[in-house]
């Protein structure tokens, strides 16, 4: 899964454990935000509701506005009341991100925010999981 500076967004899916890994590079703009909204729904008309991982890891930049990131969390969000986990890595540029993992996480909520994708991956039981590129109809 190498990442790619003309696809800011990569899809891959484990239909046996129903995870959704998106893999994010270069700069996080919200027409990525857009183009995974757009995948996971097809990928939950498919095969129902499933986890997904936001792997920020590869990503340089933030580049969605402060003030746009509540409405863009609060109505765009593809699958509502799964298991979500954000792969952010300790540094400046996930300020923002970890801050609204935190608000989402937490006692009953469906966010939680961890350092590595080993770290996601273990978060959700998995072992040896076999993701595939999710290719657009």
């Amino acid at each position: 899964m190498s990442s790619d500076t003309d696809q800011p967004l990569a899809l891959f899916f484990d239909q046996t454990n129903k995870v959704l890994l998106a893999a994010f590079s270069g700069a996080f703009t919200q027409q990525a935000t857009i183009d995974l909204d757009t995948g996971a729904r097809a990928l939950q008309a498919r095969h129902g509701p499933f986890a997904v991982i936001l792997d920020f890891t590869e990503v340089t930049e933030f580049a969605i506005q402060l003030r746009d990131w509540p409405q863009f969390a609060a109505n765009r969000r593809a699958i509502r009341g799964t298991r979500r986990l954000l792969v952010l890595p300790p540094n400046d540029i996930f300020s923002p991100l970890r801050l609204y993992g935190t608000q989402r996480g937490g006692p009953g909520g469906d966010s939680d925010v961890v350092s590595t994708r080993a770290d996601a991956l273990r978060q959700l039981g998995l072992k040896s999981p076999t993701f595939e590129p999710v290719v657009s109809a």
